[in-house]
């Protein structure tokens, strides 16, 4: 019998849990009587978290020109809504720390999902409705692909014929993946998000970055992380910029209103910040097999 996405998380429930501090976090920040000190004293207490968050702080993805010793140093500068954002993708991260790269290649996965998350963070400026929460699209970008993981976790063995089928027929990933497993990793990645009960619009990104025109909602943001996947995807393997049938015929330039400039714009500061920003939340570079020309 199939095995559906929810019933595919509920097994991986325990092995992909996020921290307390992560879900208290999201509280405090809801909360209008919460103060930078309450919040930098619950980070605080995970040593870990403090010591990633300072390093992301003080990377060129933010490029503050003065050293950022203490949390509550960073909430002041940052904000408390970007700071639980950050909170959020740090978490997600270590939390497939340990994965297990026999069925995916975790250096490439992150490769991918920085660079995707750096591209969507940068167009976010230069749409028709330019988003303001641009810390949220960039974990929008981070966490697109996170059902991968979980589908290689549970079901190894599939995903290791899934691949062989990916290199044999020149489809789109989720198509194969529906033909092996009868779901998608959109459809885990979506289930994964709402029981984590993270925000929606980091659901509907997760479910339909594949395909932008069938979001009901948060369309814009689902549109531009499907851009930056796709061109990030093409570089990887050596396509020319916009030469991928898949990018130009893309409904989600019209959604967007993005120009051809912005994303090539887009996809230089990626790669020029892009050791930067995954040492700051890996801890070293990523050494993915493929690299961005």
């Amino acid at each position: 019998m199939p095995m559906t996405a929810a019933e595919l998380v509920s097994d991986v429930a325990e092995l992909v849990a996020l921290p307390d501090v992560c879900f208290q976090v999201n509280e405090m920040v809801e909360d209008p009587y919460c103060s930078a000190v309450e919040l930098a004293e619950v980070i605080g207490q995970d040593p870990s978290l403090t010591a990633q968050l300072l390093r992301i702080a003080n990377s060129p993805y933010y490029g503050f020109p003065s050293h950022v010793s203490t949390i509550t140093r960073a909430i002041a500068i940052v904000g408390t809504r970007d700071l639980a954002e950050l909170v959020l993708a740090t978490s997600v991260v270590n939390t497939f720390s340990d994965y297990p790269s026999s069925v995916i290649d975790i250096d490439e996965f992150w490769h991918h999902s920085f660079m995707t998350a750096m591209m969507a963070r940068s167009l976010a400026s230069h749409t028709r409705t330019p988003i303001l929460h641009k810390e949220r699209l960039f974990v929008s970008g981070l966490l697109h692909d996170i059902g991968r993981l979980v589908m290689g976790m549970r079901i190894e063995e599939l995903v290791k014929v899934m691949h062989v089928r990916t290199q044999e027929r020149v489809e789109p990933l989720p198509e194969v993946e529906r033909l092996v497993f009868n779901l998608d990793h959109t459809q885990v990645g979506e289930e994964l998000m709402k029981s984590w009960h993270l925000p929606e619009g980091l659901q509907k990104v997760a479910r339909y970055h594949h395909e932008p025109e069938q979001a009901d909602s948060y369309q814009l943001e689902v549109a531009l992380v499907h851009i930056a996947s796709q061109v990030v995807a093409a570089e990887q393997n050596n396509v020319l910029l916009l030469d991928s049938d898949d990018i130009r015929q893309s409904m989600a330039w019209e959604i967007t209103g993005l120009s051809e400039e912005a994303v090539e714009s887009a996809l230089m500061e990626a790669v020029a910040e892009y050791l930067g920003i995954a040492s700051a939340f890996l801890g070293s570079p990523s050494s993915g097999k493929r690299k961005i020309r």
